[in-house]
Protein backbone atom coordinates (compact mmCIF):
# COMPACT_ATOMS: atom_id res chain seq x y z
CA UNK A 1 0.00 0.00 0.00
CA UNK A 2 2.80 2.40 0.87
CA UNK A 3 4.59 1.74 -2.46
CA UNK A 4 1.45 2.71 -4.34
CA UNK A 5 1.26 6.05 -2.48
CA UNK A 6 4.88 6.86 -3.28
CA UNK A 7 4.31 6.03 -6.96
CA UNK A 8 1.17 8.15 -7.04
CA UNK A 9 2.95 11.10 -5.39
CA UNK A 10 5.88 10.64 -7.77
CA UNK A 11 3.53 10.69 -10.77
CA UNK A 12 1.74 13.80 -9.49
CA UNK A 13 5.06 15.57 -8.94
CA UNK A 14 6.26 14.59 -12.40
CA UNK A 15 3.02 15.82 -14.01
CA UNK A 16 3.21 19.10 -12.09
CA UNK A 17 6.82 19.56 -13.24
CA UNK A 18 5.92 18.89 -16.88
CA UNK A 19 3.00 21.31 -16.70
CA UNK A 20 5.20 24.02 -15.20
CA UNK A 21 7.84 23.42 -17.88
CA UNK A 22 5.21 23.60 -20.64
CA UNK A 23 4.02 26.98 -19.35
CA UNK A 24 7.58 28.32 -19.39
CA UNK A 25 8.15 27.47 -23.07
CA UNK A 26 8.09 30.66 -25.18
CA UNK A 27 5.01 31.19 -27.36
CA UNK A 28 6.94 30.69 -30.62
CA UNK A 29 8.05 27.22 -29.50
CA UNK A 30 4.43 26.29 -28.72
CA UNK A 31 3.31 27.27 -32.23
CA UNK A 32 2.07 30.77 -31.35
CA UNK A 33 3.29 33.84 -33.18
CA UNK A 34 5.64 35.82 -30.94
CA UNK A 35 4.61 39.39 -30.23
CA UNK A 36 6.41 41.85 -32.46
CA UNK A 37 7.76 45.21 -31.45
CA UNK A 38 5.10 47.70 -30.34
CA UNK A 39 3.53 49.61 -33.20
CA UNK A 40 2.49 52.59 -31.08
CA UNK A 41 4.58 55.59 -30.07
CA UNK A 42 4.95 56.98 -26.58
CA UNK A 43 6.47 60.44 -26.44
CA UNK A 44 7.39 61.59 -22.94
CA UNK A 45 9.26 64.38 -21.21
CA UNK A 46 8.95 67.57 -19.21
CA UNK A 47 6.08 69.93 -19.98
CA UNK A 48 6.21 73.58 -18.97
CA UNK A 49 4.11 76.68 -19.49
CA UNK A 50 6.03 79.95 -19.57
CA UNK A 51 9.08 78.18 -18.09
CA UNK A 52 7.25 76.81 -15.04
CA UNK A 53 5.33 73.68 -14.02
CA UNK A 54 1.73 73.37 -15.15
CA UNK A 55 -0.97 74.56 -12.78
CA UNK A 56 -2.71 72.30 -11.91
CA UNK A 57 0.12 69.81 -12.23
CA UNK A 58 -2.19 66.87 -12.97
CA UNK A 59 -4.25 67.46 -16.09
CA UNK A 60 -5.12 65.63 -19.31
CA UNK A 61 -2.90 65.55 -22.37
CA UNK A 62 -4.39 64.48 -25.70
CA UNK A 63 -2.27 63.32 -28.66
CA UNK A 64 -3.65 64.40 -32.04
CA UNK A 65 -2.43 62.90 -35.32
CA UNK A 66 -3.97 64.09 -38.59
CA UNK A 67 -6.65 65.89 -36.53
CA UNK A 68 -7.73 62.69 -34.73
CA UNK A 69 -7.43 61.94 -31.01
CA UNK A 70 -5.03 58.97 -30.99
CA UNK A 71 -4.12 58.79 -27.31
CA UNK A 72 -4.56 60.47 -23.96
CA UNK A 73 -3.18 60.39 -20.43
CA UNK A 74 -2.52 62.66 -17.46
CA UNK A 75 0.46 64.83 -16.63
CA UNK A 76 2.07 64.33 -13.20
CA UNK A 77 4.92 65.62 -11.07
CA UNK A 78 8.03 63.43 -11.33
CA UNK A 79 9.20 62.03 -8.01
CA UNK A 80 12.59 60.60 -7.17
CA UNK A 81 13.02 56.95 -8.03
CA UNK A 82 14.77 54.46 -10.25
CA UNK A 83 14.75 55.53 -13.87
CA UNK A 84 13.84 59.15 -13.09
CA UNK A 85 16.60 61.60 -14.03
CA UNK A 86 17.48 63.97 -11.19
CA UNK A 87 16.78 66.92 -13.50
CA UNK A 88 13.13 65.79 -13.86
CA UNK A 89 12.34 65.47 -10.13
CA UNK A 90 9.73 68.02 -9.05
CA UNK A 91 8.81 68.98 -12.62
CA UNK A 92 5.58 68.34 -14.51
CA UNK A 93 6.04 65.44 -16.90
CA UNK A 94 3.88 63.69 -19.47
CA UNK A 95 3.78 60.39 -21.30
CA UNK A 96 1.08 59.40 -23.76
CA UNK A 97 0.58 56.26 -25.84
CA UNK A 98 -0.18 57.25 -29.43
CA UNK A 99 -1.99 54.53 -31.38
CA UNK A 100 -0.85 53.49 -34.83
CA UNK A 101 -3.04 53.56 -37.93
CA UNK A 102 -4.91 50.30 -38.44
CA UNK A 103 -7.87 48.20 -37.40
CA UNK A 104 -6.19 45.61 -35.18
CA UNK A 105 -6.49 45.75 -31.39
CA UNK A 106 -4.39 48.64 -30.06
CA UNK A 107 -4.68 50.58 -33.33
CA UNK A 108 -7.10 53.23 -34.60
CA UNK A 109 -7.91 54.07 -38.23
CA UNK A 110 -6.36 57.36 -39.33
CA UNK A 111 -3.89 57.57 -36.45
CA UNK A 112 -0.09 57.35 -36.35
CA UNK A 113 1.92 56.58 -39.45
CA UNK A 114 5.73 56.78 -39.51
CA UNK A 115 6.82 60.41 -39.76
CA UNK A 116 3.42 61.95 -38.92
CA UNK A 117 3.47 64.92 -36.54
CA UNK A 118 1.93 64.42 -33.09
CA UNK A 119 0.22 67.52 -31.67
CA UNK A 120 -0.06 67.53 -27.89
CA UNK A 121 -3.15 69.33 -26.57
CA UNK A 122 -3.55 70.29 -22.92
CA UNK A 123 -7.28 71.15 -22.62
CA UNK A 124 -7.22 72.43 -19.02
CA UNK A 125 -4.44 74.89 -19.89
CA UNK A 126 -6.12 75.50 -23.30
CA UNK A 127 -2.73 75.24 -24.98
CA UNK A 128 -0.92 73.16 -27.59
CA UNK A 129 2.72 72.16 -27.13
CA UNK A 130 5.04 74.14 -29.39
CA UNK A 131 7.23 71.10 -30.09
CA UNK A 132 5.67 68.26 -32.08
CA UNK A 133 7.08 64.74 -31.69
CA UNK A 134 7.19 62.63 -34.85
CA UNK A 135 5.37 59.29 -34.85
CA UNK A 136 7.82 56.41 -34.66
CA UNK A 137 7.07 53.15 -32.84
CA UNK A 138 8.63 53.15 -29.38
CA UNK A 139 9.50 55.80 -26.84
CA UNK A 140 11.09 59.14 -27.54
CA UNK A 141 11.87 61.94 -25.13
CA UNK A 142 10.54 65.32 -26.22
CA UNK A 143 10.50 68.09 -23.61
CA UNK A 144 7.79 70.59 -24.53
CA UNK A 145 6.88 74.18 -23.82
CA UNK A 146 3.26 75.19 -24.19
CA UNK A 147 2.25 77.83 -26.70
CA UNK A 148 -0.11 80.74 -26.09
CA UNK A 149 -3.47 80.26 -24.40
CA UNK A 150 -6.18 79.78 -27.00
CA UNK A 151 -9.09 82.18 -26.55
CA UNK A 152 -12.36 80.84 -25.25
CA UNK A 153 -15.05 81.13 -27.86
CA UNK A 154 -18.77 80.64 -27.47
CA UNK A 155 -21.05 79.99 -30.40
CA UNK A 156 -24.76 80.51 -30.21
CA UNK A 157 -27.08 78.24 -32.17
CA UNK A 158 -28.47 79.81 -35.33
CA UNK A 159 -31.88 79.21 -36.85
CA UNK A 160 -32.51 79.70 -40.54
CA UNK A 161 -35.71 81.33 -41.66
CA UNK A 162 -35.50 80.19 -45.25
CA UNK A 163 -38.05 77.39 -44.78
CA UNK A 164 -35.52 74.60 -45.42
CA UNK A 165 -35.21 73.48 -41.79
Amino acid sequence: MQIRRRGSALRQGLLAGLLAAALCIPGAARGQEPPGPPDFAWPYGIVQADGANLDPAVQPVIALVNGRACGEDLTRVAGPGPGTPASDVGKTVYVVDVLADGSRPGQRPGCGTPGAAIRLWFPVARRFAVQEPVFAPGGQRVDVELGPVLPFRMAAPLVASDGVN
